[in-house]
């Protein structure tokens, strides 16, 4: 057994202890025996973690005690037993035993997300969905923090580098999968509806930065040929006019066609207009 599983006496066969003389002790041993068989579930330990909640469900059973709660535990250790995904439980009960096994990671994510530290709460939240996926809360939370993850990544971004937009966008579309998932729980229905519109808008502004980064790395390319060609005309000896006149018409061409893209007063329309003048100077300036 694991080492931070308590001793096999104390859990293994509850017959065989005192303590369940006594109601108090009886129930103190219960609730070990059942954080015990939570561990083996985290372990994969499932038919050691049913039989032990079974044994359980016995002895108070012969106690003339009922325990709801216990017994949805069992139910869930005896579905994962079988290794066919389905379950007897109600949706409602089964979302509240995959909280119960993922108390862990569930806590630790929420520590993350309150210290702002998005990315690694995706991480914790992710650890859960790993033990049971279909978790809605995990799937909820996994999904803010990648949504506040974006938010991060949009931040950074430059002109320069732009990357940091596709990896926000990449964020944002693993979290609108992740809320599809939770959509189901009708307890988060409010988190999850509120999260969509939210992620929604921030996909559909994140589409418009990306479509100015775009312009304006087409601007600086227009304007990475404009200096060429100046630096070419003012250091060389041109004898083919011809050919210079040919291509400094392309890429006034270029010009003008991403002008017609961009918005009339915006940062990359005021740089492609002075790039036209520059290059339509040039061109007039050029020996027949």
């Amino acid at each position: 057994m694991p080492a931070d599983l308590p001793d096999a006496p104390s859990y293994a066969d509850p017959r065989n202890s005192d303590s369940w003389r006594r109601p108090e002790r009886r129930r103190a041993a219960v609730d070990r025996a059942v954080e015990a068989a939570r561990l083996l579930l985290r372990d994969g330990r499932r038919f050691e973690a049913a039989a032990l909640l079974d044994r359980c469900i016995r002895i108070l059973d012969r106690h003339g005690s009922d325990d709801p709660q216990l017994a949805e535990r069992r139910a869930y250790a005896h579905d994962r037993s079988t290794g066919d995904g389905q379950t007897s439980l109600e949706p409602v009960v089964l979302q509240r035993v995959i909280v119960w096994l993922t108390r862990e990671e569930l806590e630790a994510g929420e520590r993350e997300l309150a210290a702002d530290r998005p990315w690694a709460a995706a991480k914790r939240f992710a650890a859960a969905e790993a033990i049971d996926p279909r978790g809605t809360r995990a799937a909820l939370r996994h999904a803010l923090a990648l949504q506040r993850a974006a938010r991060r990544a949009e931040g950074r971004a430059t002109d320069q580098n732009p990357t940091e937009l596709h990896r926000a966008e990449r964020y944002l579309r693993w979290a609108a999968a992740l809320i599809a998932r939770a959509a189901g729980d009708e307890t988060l229905r409010a988190q999850t509806d509120e999260l969509t519109v939210r992620i929604d808008t921030q996909l559909a502004e994140l589409k418009e930065t990306q479509a100015v980064a775009a312009r304006m790395a087409a601007a600086r390319a227009c304007l990475a040929d404009y200096n060429t060609f100046v630096r070419h005309y003012n250091e060389s000896q041109l004898r083919d006019y011809g050919s210079f006149r040919s291509s400094l018409a392309t890429l006034s061409g270029r010009i003008n066609r991403l002008r017609r893209t961009c918005p009339a007063h915006s940062q990359e329309a005021q740089m492609l207009a002075r790039l036209a003048e520059g290059v339509a100077d040039m061109q007039r300036n050029l020996p027949p």
